[in-house]
């Protein structure tokens, strides 16, 4: 247990990533839910920041994936899938089962994220049953 831990650049980055989108999620589920329950501003702020992992993380793994391979590219969120890919490098060359469910997490989570907060939003009577599959 002598060794020490450190945390290097690209892993500091990818927490400090998260970190922006978790503060972003919560402004903006805080700012939609202004005047509703504590339920609703929570909801908001969980599918807020849901939407923008997918859509601000995994939406650019899917691009990157499909135009090449992460290991190849540069940038932030680059850095950060090739940090991921350290413990399983299907994320950082092209898996067809790993991007196959990130084009599906990205379309289909992030689109129902964004329905669900335009549902609460308006007082739609049909949240409920989205949401929570009644």
């Amino acid at each position: 247990m002598g060794a020490e831990w450190e945390l290097g650049a690209e892993a500091g980055g990818s927490l400090l990533l998260c970190a922006a989108l978790l503060a972003a999620g919560c402004a903006l589920g805080l700012r939609l839910g202004r005047g509703r329950g504590a339920a609703d501003r929570g909801a908001l702020i969980w599918l807020c920041y849901d939407a923008l992992v997918h859509f601000a993380l995994e939406g650019p793994f899917v691009y990157l994936s499909l135009v090449g391979n992460v290991a190849n590219s540069d940038g932030l969120i680059a850095s950060l899938w090739k940090e991921y890919g350290k413990a399983d490098a299907r994320w950082v060359y092209f898996d067809p089962t790993i991007v196959s469910v990130e084009i599906l997490t990205v379309a289909l989570d992030g689109s129902l994220a964004l329905f669900l907060i335009y549902a609460i939003v308006k007082e739609k009577h049909y949240r409920d049953k989205v949401a929570w599959g009644e």
